[in-house]
């Protein structure tokens, strides 16, 4: 279900009615106070033009719309909102800005909220064809890693490397701690194809996930969104040593990104990670801007710390 489908009218009828070079091509909804309600594709932007829309949101309008995007329960998503989003069914994220309410120095939830993000998860079947070609084919099985700046296509490459590894065969385990991978939420049914050797465990953190994924769902493939410190990465070498391959992504834009920070530098001096596939947005979300595998196009020596 399109994310739009759990906002309150106006605004759900006003995205209903969007033309559909428009509406198929929508990446991000954004709302603000005192702005009008803005629309983003890839390469084009434009305000939401409804006559039933007006054209600047006050407070209360996004209490209302987050009222009723976390079913009129924000207590019940707390964790979430210390992160700054809440996410929807469907895999769709909805970033939020706003207050930080501080306790014992860290964030304990997010008032005054003034500003909702919310990203469109789509499924693109085919775009993980090209990595399977460069990597599994010519350099054989192993562990990769997405890296990527934001909305360059991450957690959709992913998502379609899991289903076609599925299908082949493979035993995959998802890993989805915010429920975007799979977007299984509250129904239990992703609404993606994920694969016919797929188990999805939703809203673990990773972690916590990948072992019980190693204890009791005997993975050929672990695959996790969006890798942190050292806790995710410890996490992962334990599936390595147990025998399984990870399937991983990160936010970084170069190998210089990503290896100025320690632990991922550690963890591909330990090899880890068999190859890292960096990505861009031009002149295509997900598009493949450099491949770096253990074997035959080592990290260079520069970037390591």
């Amino acid at each position: 279900m399109e994310p739009w489908c759990y906002l309150p009218n106006p605004w759900r009828q006003a995205l209903i009615d969007l033309p559909h070079p428009l509406a198929s091509t929508l990446e991000e909804i954004r709302f603000r106070v005192d702005r009008p309600v803005y629309l983003y594709g890839g390469s084009w932007n434009q305000p939401l033009a409804h006559p039933s829309v007006a054209t600047r949101l006050s407070l209360g309008d996004i209490e209302r719309i987050v009222e009723v995007l976390v079913e009129h329960s924000l207590y019940a998503r707390v964790d979430e909102l210390r992160h700054g989003y809440v996410t929807i069914s469907g895999g769709h994220r909805v970033g939020i800005a706003g207050r930080a309410v501080i306790a014992g120095g860290k964030v304990e939830t997010v008032r005054q909220i003034t500003g909702l993000n919310m990203r469109v998860a789509r499924q693109i079947k085919g775009v993980g064809e090209t990595v399977l070609r460069q990597l599994w084919v010519r350099e054989g099985a192993g562990s990769w890693l997405l890296a990527a700046p934001p909305r360059a296509g991450k957690t959709t490459l992913l998502r379609d490397l899991v289903r076609i590894l599925a299908d082949q065969g493979n035993r995959v385990v998802v890993i989805d701690e915010r429920s975007e991978i799979a977007g299984v939420g509250a129904s239990g049914i992703s609404p993606f194809e994920m694969g016919c050797h797929t188990d999805v465990l939703d809203g673990w953190p990773k972690p916590a996930g990948i072992e019980i994924a190693i204890r009791t769902l005997g993975p050929d493939i672990v695959a996790v969104d969006e890798l942190g410190g050292e806790e995710d990465l410890a996490a992962v070498a334990h599936a390595r040593q147990a025998g399984a391959r990870v399937i991983a992504t990160v936010h970084a834009r170069t190998p210089e990104d990503l290896l100025g920070r320690a632990a991922f530098s550690q963890a591909w001096r330990q090899g880890i990670f068999d190859a890292v596939v960096f990505l861009r947005r031009d002149p295509l979300v997900g598009t493949i801007d450099r491949i770096w595998t253990q074997a035959s196009a080592p990290l260079p020596a520069q970037v390591l710390p």
